[in-house]
């Protein structure tokens, strides 16, 4: 097996989920609670892969949201959330910036209200979780209203305040444009961490 790093030469999120696969963080069952256009999975596929979004169009297994997740308890050996996480406003009318509707960020929303949106998600996917299983959350610390705003370490918090503990983290380098005047270093990386359910 080729080494596996925590920064590495990586160009997309797919090779990022191959190489976590390497690692055993996706054995078992798994579910996707934010598939979208499944573009994790294009690498690497686990069997059974479960693949639910909030929008019906793009979750092949029916739609959930991932507040309110419409499976039992200790269901799954590992749980992905990939949720809305970019903080700062809305979408231009070109450039990397029209990515955004596909990150569900297409109409604004204060930081305040994505960041706790997605820290009642967290709770969520800890339970379906199995004692032992994992769960991976892909989140990204930013520079929002004249300051870092530390979405790793908030959701890492709540994440272990649930019953979890962090065990990996990956950062996977992109090329993003970023724009306006710098008072912080640019956040040009996404993060996804990995965090194991409590044995009971």
């Amino acid at each position: 097996m080729t080494d596996v790093y925590a920064i590495a030469d990586r160009t997309t999120n797919a090779e990022l989920f191959a190489d976590v696969a390497k690692l055993g963080y996706l054995n078992g069952r798994v579910l996707d609670c934010t598939f979208k256009h499944g573009r994790f999975w294009t690498e690497h596929q686990p069997a059974p892969l479960h693949r639910h979004d909030l929008d019906p169009r793009y979750a092949p297994d029916g739609p959930m949201d991932f507040t309110a997740i419409a499976y039992r308890t200790n269901t799954f050996d590992s749980v992905v959330f990939d949720p809305p996480y970019k903080l700062n406003g809305t979408p231009s009318s070109g450039g990397p910036a029209n990515s955004d509707r596909d990150y569900g960020v297409d109409t604004y929303t204060r930081w305040q209200d994505r960041i706790a949106l997605i820290e009642r998600g967290i709770p969520e996917c800890v339970r379906v979780a199995k004692p032992g299983g994992f769960v991976l959350l892909k989140c990204q610390d930013q520079v929002c209203s004249g300051q870092v705003r530390w979405q790793t370490r908030i959701f890492a918090d709540r994440a272990e305040a649930e019953g979890t503990r962090l065990v990996d983290r990956f950062d996977l380098v992109g090329g993003r444009k970023q724009s306006g005047r710098q008072v912080h270093a640019r956040r040009n990386h996404s993060t996804l961490l990995i965090f194991r359910k409590h044995q009971r």
